[in-house]
């Protein structure tokens, strides 16, 4: 008889020993794919195939610095990207995306930024002010101005326009050598030099797309139009 209750014990305990094992591995599978689901939504380039990108219209034509000026004013507003070239070299960019990225880089130590932040630190994080380089380089100062478009990201085009030198959120920046004054006066002390503006509009379409981090996210869907990414370019270059 004890043989028995002994069998029926172990028997009971071997089918709840199989009922916990199931429950565990089902477990284990369903968290399994929730963290496979969660890593491949938060990888942006899953979508990229969904992504069609092409130029949409292209022009060209010479303008003046009252032309320049008021589109930098606007380039923080209406979220579109300015280039600045002196000739073949740029000289400076203004680009809300670009400079947020270079903001969240600059606020890393080097061994904890990935490839493309290195990169964007070597073309606009590379301090030469001072020194020969300084009036062709695109240094963005850490782009201290990101944190308030409306008002800092206005005094940092204060100062590169008039070609002035102030402290944005406690950190100096300095336009007295590379400005858009100094690419005017270049201008007017060398006939046959223009401002050659170009104008590119790119179309983006696709099912489903997220580009950026936090209010700079864009999110593109079937379902709605279209959208446009505008880059404005003025290059100082001889025409004649």
């Amino acid at each position: 008889m004890e043989n028995a209750v002994d069998a029926v014990k172990m028997a009971f305990a071997m089918l709840v020993l199989v009922i916990a094992l199931s429950t565990a591995i089902y477990a284990l599978s369903i968290t399994n794919n929730t963290v496979k689901s969660i890593i491949y939504m938060n990888d942006r380039t899953n979508f990229y195939d969904n992504l069609d990108v092409t130029a949409e219209s292209k022009t060209y034509r010479l303008v003046d610095s009252d032309t320049i000026v008021p589109t930098l004013y606007r380039y923080y507003k209406e979220n579109f990207s300015v280039k600045i070239y002196d000739e073949d070299t740029l000289v400076q960019i203004f680009d809300i995306n670009t400079e947020g990225e270079v903001n969240k880089a600059s606020s890393l130590r080097p061994a904890l930024r990935d490839e493309a932040q290195n990169a964007l630190i070597s073309k606009y994080g590379n301090k030469t002010v001072g020194t020969a380089e300084d009036s062709t380089n695109p240094y963005l100062f850490e782009a201290p101005w990101i944190g308030n478009t409306n008002t800092d990201t206005k005094t940092r085009v204060d100062l590169y326009v008039n070609g002035e030198c102030g402290y944005i959120n406690n950190i100096f920046v300095d336009y007295r050598n590379n400005n858009l004054k100094r690419l005017i006066d270049k201008k007017e002390a060398n006939p046959g030099y223009e401002f050659v503006e170009s104008f590119v509009k790119y179309t983006y379409t696709g099912d489903t797309i997220a580009v950026g981090e936090g209010d700079s996210i864009e999110t593109i869907t079937g379902n709605i139009q279209p959208e446009d990414k505008i880059e404005i370019t003025y290059s100082l270059e001889r025409v004649d």
